[in-house]
This record gives C-alpha cells, sequence and structure tokens, in this order.
C-alpha cells in the first residue's frame, strides 16, 4: 500500500453499485479540499463496480481500492 499525508480517510463501501459509483468518486473528487485518501472496498460486485472503481485508482493515486476476500 502507498505511503499517504493525507489528513482525511474517506472509507466507502461498494456493492453492485456500477449505477452510482462514479457519481460516488467524482463527488470526492470535486471537494475543495484536497488532502484526503479515498479508500473503497469492493464486496465482491458481480457488476462493474470493481473496473469503474479501477478506472478511477488509475488516474488518482489518492484512491485506494481493496476487495473483501470471498469466504468458502
Amino acid at each position: 500500500m502507498q505511503k499517504c499525508n493525507a489528513e482525511v480517510s474517506i472509507i466507502m463501501p461498494a456493492f453492485n453499485a456500477e449505477k452510482t459509483i462514479k457519481e460516488s468518486i467524482e463527488s470526492v473528487l470535486q471537494q475543495t479540499f484536497k488532502e484526503w485518501i479515498l479508500i473503497v472496498i469492493d464486496d465482491n460486485s458481480s457488476d462493474l463496480t470493481y473496473s469503474i472503481i479501477e478506472s478511477y485508482k488509475k488516474i488518482d493515486n489518492r484512491i485506494i481500492l481493496l476487495k473483501t476476500p470471498l469466504h468458502e
């Protein structure tokens, strides 16, 4: 995991949120306060949620993407 000097940590859970995840991430990106880190935790979505978050992660290194482990 990367080192971050953020003053604010935002934790965003996500499950099958492809219809709303872009708007949620954009809301964070548009804040005037910029010293933040966004941790998005995908709960094994079966839609495009993970790949959408991944695309944002590639353009902003303040976004961290985690995936919950599968339970057998």
